[in-house]
């Protein structure tokens, strides 16, 4: 064999050699994450954790100047949404706070909200809120985003778990009142919102501060005529309460451009955690941040700590294929350069 022939099979073994060891390194790694393979709240763990943002939950600002990063609807609504407020007459013009109740109203007619997560597309999410009242928070919250914009009313989703940022919580969503210059929060699952002495809406923050002093905000149905999510009320502010240190934000409204990504779309008829993880590929998932606070200090690094060897997974995979392609190139140069 001559030099010239010896250097690329001395090539080839390296490449071969570096996409054993990342191969093995990504077993390694991923023998580590078999734990948090066995339930579904454990999945939305190590998905909030490939998506957590190192920025605190940043949330005094107006809808009119979104911060850096936050993924602002930027796509046309489905013909279903915009079909729907129109033919409802859901948006009230000049006045958001009233368009988001009956939003929050329209969904809820009817509805025996049995439960049960949908994890579909929006349109038959939709439809299956309230033609047959299925549905969870975190459905009731994708589609009144998606309601609200589509009627032109600024909405960002608030979340807070009960075991480190899984997925054992809750969802709601938080709307700018543009006529009064202020958030207000909406839970259209639980058909609430806490309001002031004044009879005034929530902020989401307001609503957290307020808690975290022991006080009991004011509790109103957003549809008076629906069954309520809490029989008793004093319930419901005690579920509040105790996911006070594990509260984050969703930084995105986005829900239909996440909707109409084609890469969302294949992998939506498989499953939930295959569709997130195409949404997260294309780019189109908003990132989450956390609201913190020292008592959420390790529960914060933790997560963090999952979302290194995540990301650490999927480089260790990329470099392993990369040089196993490599090997496969230089290897097949070789050959050709022979038969010349």
């Amino acid at each position: 064999m001559t030099r010239q022939h010896a250097r690329p099979d001395r090539n080839v073994r390296r490449c071969r050699a570096l996409s054993y060891l990342f191969a093995v390194l990504a077993v390694l790694t991923a023998i580590t994450l078999v734990p948090y393979l066995s339930n579904s709240a454990d999945l939305v763990r190590m998905r909030n954790a490939l998506l957590l943002d190192k920025d605190s939950a940043a949330y005094a600002w107006p809808a009119a100047i979104p911060p850096a990063g936050f993924a602002v609807e930027q796509s046309t609504p489905n013909a279903l949404f915009r079909d729907v407020v129109q033919s409802n007459e859901l948006r009230v013009e000049g006045d958001d706070w009233a368009t988001a109740l009956k939003i929050g109203r329209h969904l809820l007619a009817g509805s025996t909200r049995s439960g049960g997560a949908i994890q579909s597309n929006l349109d038959d999410t939709y439809r299956r809120i309230v033609m047959r009242g299925e549905g969870y928070c975190g459905d009731f919250a994708d589609v009144f985003t998606g309601l609200a914009n589509s009627a032109g009313v600024f909405s960002r989703p608030w979340a807070f778990s009960f075991d480190g940022f899984g997925g054992h919580g809750h969802i709601f969503n938080e709307i700018w009142d543009s006529g009064r210059a202020r958030w207000a929060m909406i839970d259209v699952f639980s058909n609430l919102y806490f309001a002031d002495e004044q009879g005034q809406a929530l902020s989401a923050i307001e609503l957290h501060e307020l808690l975290k002093k022991g006080a009991t905000p004011r509790l109103v149905p957003v549809a008076p005529e629906a069954r309520p999510g809490f029989k008793y009320e004093d319930k419901a502010v005690e579920y509040y309460r105790q996911g006070l240190s594990e509260w984050y934000m969703w930084w995105g409204n986005n829900v239909f451009e996440y909707d109409q990504s084609p890469l969302v779309r294949a992998l939506g008829n498989t499953h939930r955690a295959f569709e997130q993880l195409g949404g997260i590929a294309a780019g189109v998932h908003p990132r989450i941040r956390i609201l913190d606070s020292e008592e959420n200090v390790s529960r914060r690094e933790d997560l963090a700590r999952l979302g290194v060897r995540l990301h650490a997974l999927v480089v260790f995979i990329a470099l392993a294929l990369a040089f196993a392609l490599a090997a496969k190139a230089v290897s097949g140069l070789s050959r050709l350069r022979r038969r010349q």
